[in-house]
């Protein structure tokens, strides 16, 4: 484990975000614009970053309260502008005074507040930055940070942001009262910079969302196999560290969107959100690393290794073994589009779950990040009822969660190589089931103790591996939280352990 600095919170952030001029060094080419390389051989789960938000701001379409965050529809009776909800009394004082200072007609205030002109509250956090001079250099800092102005001019997240952010703003006098000027070039340079640099961080409301805008954290270059980690906690404050052993002069990569999804729509994803296509060796391999997450089964070969991949140089399906045998990219797009519609309308219903898992089987790789994700669904589901209480459930569901487990984490372990949340979390289900199907075939005499003893002792082992990617995470995240609540199992563990072992030992001594 990294050292930790000794005083309060605030000596601490200070320290670790010098961590970062000392082990950091930011560079610029024609390809990847700026980024950021190692200065020093990094260890895995050293800190590189520790900083606040210089701006939260809600997630498109959403329109949240400037002080709690929680999603509103109210604004301030003083300024008018800034969202504020019922139960908040006031906001930042300095922007509330600014544009409390600013004349605007009743017409005017109605159009600045209409509900579709959600857009309009990110533009005047981040324009309000301007106009203090004790945060000019944030917004200095931020104004260098990449818009794609040019590639993002005439699409239609353009012709949206002029519509509902631009227009209102222009029409309604907020530009004009400003004290730098500020024209289209500009509310649209910003807008880019919080889509493309933003990072998603958790909301008040459980499965709400929202955006933090930090200083150092948006020049990390982007990598499908990063090696970093981001971790936000509840205070907003993101961390990053290194997912393994890092040599100096190495870029340091993070991943800008879900792992768990194939090729095409994750480049899909960064192509529409970040402007660019990634050319990183995950995208370059048509089989994903041997993963074969978005591969297909050909339906004309008889072996087991017969698979449709899409060719990244030429974008055809075509046969591993055959490349005769392919599929047209439009069925492939429909075939995978009904098939995310009925992995929807199956959630929370298992045994809808399971036929569809079944059925896709014949068509897509047992990989394929769309049964991935049915998976993932149903190892849920069975989460959840292996928890009640109410139920009895049979040794088959304890043993199909283990599979599924075990399937799911066969392919992170080739994704999120090292340091990894979702593998950690991935491997302490596996070990908290095989942990209770151990005991309850001890309980019901299917197991001696010495296969109970065994079987904890493995469980151990995965727990412990678990735990050691997981103490990485800040305390105030939900990961956070579960590591606390995973060492008061391990005590047990170890304790029921020990007991097992003593009574063998009596057994033994008489």
């Amino acid at each position: 484990m990294p050292k930790v600095a000794k005083g309060n919170g605030k000596q601490r952030m200070a320290a670790v975000t010098d961590d970062f001029s000392r082990k950091c060094e930011i560079k610029h080419n024609d390809m990847l614009g700026r980024f950021v390389v190692a200065l020093c051989n990094l260890r895995a789960g050293e800190t590189l970053l520790l900083e606040n938000p210089i701006v939260v701001l809600p997630q498109m379409g959403d329109r949240r309260c400037s002080k709690c965050f929680n999603l509103t529809e109210s604004f301030c009776r003083k300024c008018r502008l800034l969202a504020l909800c019922e139960d908040c009394s006031d906001h930042d004082e300095r922007d509330c005074k600014r544009l409390a200072e600013m004349n605007f007609s009743d017409d005017q205030v109605e159009l600045l507040q209409k509900k579709e002109h959600t857009e309009i509250q990110p533009v005047l956090k981040c324009l309000l930055l301007r106009e203090h001079e004790e945060t000019l250099p944030l917004y200095e800092e931020m104004s260098q940070m990449e818009s794609q102005l040019m590639t993002r001019r005439g699409t239609d997240i353009w012709k949206n942001y002029q519509e509902h952010a631009f227009t209102p703003l222009n029409s309604g006098g907020v530009l004009a009262q400003l004290r730098g000027a500020a024209d289209e070039d500009l509310v649209q340079g910003l807008l880019g910079i919080l889509d493309i640099n933003a990072y998603e961080i958790r909301a008040p409301e459980v499965g709400g969302a929202m955006r933090g805008l930090y200083r150092r954290a948006g020049l990390f270059a982007h990598s499908c196999m990063p090696n970093l980690v981001i971790s936000i906690d509840d205070e907003r404050r993101i961390k990053v560290y290194a997912n393994r052993f890092i040599a100096a002069g190495e870029i340091l990569y993070n991943c800008y969107t879900n792992v768990l999804l194939g090729t095409e729509e994750r480049r899909e994803i960064l192509k529409e959100g970040k402007c660019f296509d990634c050319s990183c060796p995950r995208c370059q391999d048509p089989t994903e690393l041997g993963t074969h997450m978005s591969s297909f089964i050909c339906s004309h070969c008889s072996c087991a290794d017969g698979y449709i991949v899409r060719q990244p140089d030429t974008g055809i399906w075509q046969c591993l073994l055959n490349p005769e045998h392919t599929l047209k990219q439009e069925f492939v797009s429909n075939m995978l589009e009904r098939a995310k519609e009925e992995i929807f309308h199956a959630r929370d219903d298992i045994y809808r779950q399971e036929l569809l898992l079944a059925k896709l089987s014949r068509l897509l790789h047992r990989n394929h990040f769309l049964m991935l994700d049915l998976k993932q669904n149903i190892a849920s589901v069975l989460r959840q009822i292996l928890q009640n209480i109410g139920t009895r459930p049979n040794k088959k569901v304890y043993e199909r969660k283990i599979r599924l487990c075990q399937e799911i984490l066969l392919v992170l372990k080739v994704v999120t190589p090292g340091v990894s949340r979702l593998k950690a979390i991935a491997l302490y289900e596996l070990a908290n089931t095989q942990a209770e199907l151990a005991r309850k075939m001890y309980t019901e005499m299917e197991h001696s103790a010495n296969d109970l003893l065994a079987e904890l002792e493995r469980v151990e082992v995965m727990l412990r591996e678990s735990l050691r990617m997981l103490l990485f995470e800040p305390l105030a995240t939900p990961e956070g939280q579960l590591t606390r609540s995973m060492l008061r199992e391990l005590k047990d563990l170890q304790d029921d352990i020990k007991n097992l072992r003593e009574s063998d030992d009596d057994v033994v001594n008489q």
